[in-house]
């Protein structure tokens, strides 16, 4: 190019008389810099993101493909079960190795809008529920997938891991959409997105995505690659010894503090309670629903909140569980130390007269209790740090296999398939001396477990229920093993306390419920008035399943009752295994029956003949007036298992559509899609 101008310099003198062959050389150097100018950002279309829906959005801005100032890396979670968290302190301490600058940041909290200024950003975000983001990331993410985001991450380099439970149909949809939104509105994406399933092999999918990443990124950035698996455990926390008062023993000018979270307040400056911030709600009934021939048991428990708290039919209630006493105190013994014990553990690189805890102060008995998950098995990160505290050459080097790739069978089998707790695992290994403050470390945090609401606020106000079902059986090595929060539960009296919060969902009754339907139209000549109909609804939810449904007909009741209007048709399908043994809340069912409120009530018993009928069953024996229903813009809900109902409920489903609706199954397929993308196909479900 520089040859070209000064060619075009060397020939103004001479302008006046060869004006005609300056213009022909002017025409070949401006098609040379037209072909040869720099391509256009790419623009693939947008989809539609799960919820919210994304439109399109303008062009990004042209962005050089130079990398930015070597000003380091920020990892962003978003997490429900810290999960994320925990991985993205894994990528802290590798990047660290290598020598990158990085810092990770909790998305709840975050400014989304110094997003582009930033240097480096990865993000590792999990996907619950329905496609749905994680509690501390949906602001960000309503900000990231809002319809009037413009262009403006000018290059930003990113890159995106996703952690989600192929069980699910939404399967890491969270981490899909915010990958593609992100380089829609001007963002670099410098590695591919990483997806984890954790009805499977979670770590390993981080494991080998996290190996093939920092290369790529190690040259964009201009860092030389090192080894970023550490040969030992560095803890990122110490545990200080306290007193009463919470200070330092043996410096006693320090001072430790709880890392409570900044109590939020509404507009009208009542406190928001939420995962962060429970509330502390009074148990006020806890009954049985089994019969008494049931060798199971299914508990029915409300819960006083006040007005402390408000929610909608259909919302999900998170609750934080107590460990089993017996084990904690086998737990503290194994590791020989004092529940009475106080303690804090803080950051290692912290210091000065007041520190943040990142657990405590408080007793190791209470640790123990309420905030570390001693039951679930122990991931592969875990046995190889524990790997460095026994003396015993040959349970060294098993731990050691059992975390490696080459042991990837072995650890489904032995830690995973036979279900082994971190109990059995100092059992199994009894020369592991961990350090009481490295263990504290390394086990996970016990994490809120989510009930769908069983009532309507319109029912008994201040009172929230849920409808659970206590969870035990013996595992492969014969422990039996009884479930944190059901069996917790289970046992709570009426006074107890629990700590609790309300999450939202997108799981729904028609918004004609929930809202003023009647108009009145006045002419000349007569006054009428208009009533705008719910449209129907069908109902499948077998076992608990029939929870958020209950809350459905208190709410339908309260509408028919309070407004005297008419109800439209609606349908439960309910299953259980015998009618004497786990046919729930029966007399309610029959009683809104007979008042109208349920118009078609169908049991499935799996259990009480010979053969085996489940609501997939029922459905079909109903086909038709499924379909007829559905024709009528039917709202379609399914509660309950997602491993195998759900599916099977909505193969039932595709054969009515199929049957009826005389499509093929592709065609069948796009019915359910259209009526889920409108609000009218909706499930919540669990494995």
């Amino acid at each position: 190019m520089e040859l070209v101008f000064e060619y075009i310099e060397a020939l103004e003198s001479l302008i006046l008389e060869y004006l005609p062959t300056i213009i022909v050389v002017a025409v070949i150097v401006g098609t040379y810099i037209f072909m040869n100018r720099p391509p256009p950002a790419a623009r693939p279309p947008v989809k539609a993101a799960v919820k919210p829906t994304v439109s399109k959005v303008k062009a990004p801005k042209t962005t050089s493909n130079a990398p930015r100032e070597k000003n380091g890396i920020k990892i962003f979670f978003g997490t429900q079960t810290r999960t994320a968290e925990d991985f993205s302190h894994i990528l802290e301490k590798e990047s660290k190795k290598i020598g990158i600058p990085c810092e990770v940041a909790d998305l709840e909290g975050y400014d989304p809008e110094e997003l582009k200024d930033e240097s480096f950003v990865m993000f590792l975000v999990a996907t619950h529920g329905e496609g749905d983001p994680t509690d501390n990331a949906k602001e960000f993410y309503l900000w990231l997938t809002s319809e009037d985001r413009v262009a403006d991450l000018n290059g930003l380099p990113f890159t995106v891991f996703g952690l989600g439970n192929k069980t699910y149909e939404h399967y890491n949809s969270v981490a899909r959409v915010m990958d593609k939104r992100l380089e829609d509105i001007g963002g670099k994406r410098v590695f591919e997105r990483g997806e984890g399933d954790d009805d499977a092999t979670l770590e390993e999918d981080f494991n080998h995505w996290k190996k093939k990443m920092w290369p790529v990124v190690c040259e964009y950035l201009g860092y030389e690659l090192k080894a970023t698996e550490e040969e030992k455990f560095v803890p990122r926390f110490r545990m200080i010894n306290v007193d009463k008062d919470g200070r330092d023993i043996e410096e006693s000018h320090v001072r430790i503090v709880s890392s409570n979270p900044v109590t939020k307040k509404s507009s009208d400056k009542k406190i928001i309670y939420d995962i962060k911030n429970p509330y502390l709600a009074t148990v006020v009934e806890n009954r049985e629903l089994h019969g008494l021939e049931s060798d199971r048991s299914c508990k029915h428990i409300e819960f006083d909140v006040g007005n402390n708290i408000s929610y909608s039919t259909g919302d999900h209630l998170g609750i934080y569980p107590l460990n089993d006493s017996q084990l904690v105190q086998q737990l503290l013994q194994r590791l020989g130390v004092d529940g009475n014990h106080l303690f804090a553990l803080v950051p290692r690189d912290k210091s000065g007269n007041i520190i943040n805890a990142s657990l405590g102060p408080m007793t190791l008995e209470r640790a123990f209790t309420e905030h570390l998950d001693i039951t679930n098995p122990p991931r592969k990160s875990v046995l190889k740090a524990l790997s460095e505290y026994t003396a015993d050459p040959s349970e060294k080097q098993r731990l050691l296999y059992l975390s490696s790739e080459d042991g990837n069978e072995e650890y489904n089998q032995f830690i995973k398939h036979d279900f082994r707790s971190i109990g059995e695992i100092l059992s199994n290994f009894p020369g592991l001396k961990p350090p009481i403050g490295e263990f504290l470390e390394l086990c996970p945090r016990l994490p809120a477990r989510y009930y769908s609401i069983s009532s309507s606020p319109n029912h008994k106000n201040g009172i929230i229920s849920i409808t659970s079902v206590v969870v035990n059986f013996h595992t492969p090595t014969q422990r039996f093993h009884n479930g944190v929060a059901s069996t917790w539960l289970s046992n709570l009296k009426v006074g107890d306390k629990v700590p609790l919060f309300v999450r939202e969902s997108h799981f729904r009754l028609p918004s004609q419920y929930y809202s003023s339907t009647t108009t009145t139209t006045t002419t000349t000549v007569t006054t009428t008035t208009t009533t705008t109909t719910p449209p129907p609804i069908i109902m499948v939810g077998p076992g608990t399943g029939l929870a958020p449904f209950r809350g459905f007909l208190q709410e339908i009741h309260h509408y028919q009752s309070s407004k005297s209007l008419e109800i439209s048709e609606s349908m439960l399908f309910f299953g259980c295994r015998s009618e004497n043994v786990d046919y729930l809340y029966k007399q309610e069912l029959v009683d809104y029956t007979d008042k109208g409120t349920l118009k078609d009530l169908t049991v499935a018993f799996s259990r009480q003949n010979s053969e085996k009928v489940y609501v997939q069953h029922k459905l079909l024996e109903h086909k038709e007036k499924v379909w007829n229903l559905l024709s009528q813009g039917a709202h379609f809900y399914v509660c309950g298992d997602a491993r195998n109902m759900s599916k099977s409920v909505q193969q039932s489903l595709l054969s009515i559509i199929k049957e009826f609706g005389q499509k093929d199954e592709n065609a069948a397929q796009k019915f359910i899609d259209d009526m889920s993308s409108s609000g009218r196909y909706l499930q919540d479900v669990w494995f």
